[in-house]
Formats: structure tokens, C-alpha cells, sequence
């Protein structure tokens, strides 16, 4: 009887696994379910961010999205380099978590801006990332930051506006 249960299990997990090359493809990875509904609202309401995940689709980056309620006063998001492995790099980023909706999406585009510049650096260690951010960016309070990735956030801010009368529930719901 252990043996059916264990070809079963089996049987279920092959039959119901998504192909290796679907796999392949979940470039951006969110980690948790405040993750994954920054990441859900940024796609859907932001042409930008649409963008930049493009960008990185097309590239051997592989980016982690998690949230925390750790990070630094006053930081909204980071963007670490983690480690390169197999032909790719990986990154993290973190979104505070106790960030309003819309901010975490926008700080989230904010952050994918970083990836991006990454990812077209060709840079693989966290030294040669340090040395992008050096090069491209201005330090502060014990970060670097760029032009590029504020201007980014404040688009992304401004796309999220716009479209939230577009994505608002209705005050009134008449059922049929």
C-alpha cells in the first residue's frame, strides 16, 4: 500500500508539475504574498514597470521580490546582489511592508530600475555592482541611489495614480 501512495504522489507531481521550460521563464519571483500583490498591481497599472520587466525577461537576471518589516528608517526598498551561478545572476529585492499599497508598488518599479541597470551592465559580483553604483550613482546614508531609479519611482507614482480610478472597486454594487 506505501508503494501505490508513493507512485501516486508521484504520478501527481510529474503530471501536474508546469514543463521545465515554464520554469525557466519566472524570471521575477515573488516571495510573499505582500510581494506578489505589489508586484501584481505595479505589471497591471504601470506601462513603465511593464517595461522593465520586459528588460529583464530578456536578460540572465533572476530577480527574488520579498517584503520585510526590517529594513533601515526611512528606506522604502533595496536591491542586493546576491550571488551568480549557472549563466545567471540573482538579485533580492526588499520592499518595506508597512509601506501603503500604491508606495510599495512604486518603490517596487523604483527598485526594478536598479535591477535593470544592473542587468545591463553585464556586472556578475557584488563588487562589480558596487563599482556600477559607484560609477552611475551617488552615495547616501550608506546607499547608493540613481537618477534613473528616482525618476523611474516618480513615473511609476504618477502612471499609479492615473489609473487607479481605472482599478477602483465601485462605491455602490447593484446585484442582478
Amino acid at each position: 500500500m506505501r508503494y501505490l501512495s508513493i507512485v501516486f504522489l508521484w504520478s501527481v507531481l510529474v503530471l501536474t508539475s508546469p514543463p521545465a521550460a515554464a520554469a525557466e521563464k519566472l524570471t521575477l519571483r515573488p516571495l510573499d504574498p505582500i510581494a506578489a500583490e505589489a508586484f501584481e498591481r505595479a505589471v497591471s497599472r504601470s506601462q513603465r514597470v511593464r517595461t522593465l520587466v520586459a528588460t529583464l525577461e530578456s536578460s540572465n537576471v533572476i530577480v527574488h521580490i520579498e517584503t520585510s518589516r526590517l529594513l533601515p528608517a526611512g528606506l522604502g526598498g533595496t536591491t542586493r546582489f546576491v550571488t551568480s551561478r549557472g549563466g545567471y545572476r540573482y538579485l533580492r529585492i526588499t520592499i518595506h511592508a508597512d509601506l501603503p499599497t500604491e508606495a510599495r508598488a512604486a518603490i517596487l518599479g523604483h527598485e526594478l530600475q536598479h535591477a535593470c541597470e544592473v542587468a545591463e551592465s553585464g556586472a556578475d559580483s557584488a563588487d562589480e555592482v558596487r563599482k556600477l553604483f559607484e560609477r552611475d550613482g551617488e552615495f547616501s546614508g550608506g546607499f547608493y541611489e540613481t537618477r534613473a531609479a528616482v525618476e523611474t519611482e516618480k513615473h511609476v507614482r504618477m502612471e499609479l495614480f492615473r489609473n487607479r480610478a481605472l482599478h477602483a472597486d465601485p462605491v455602490v454594487k447593484f446585484d442582478h
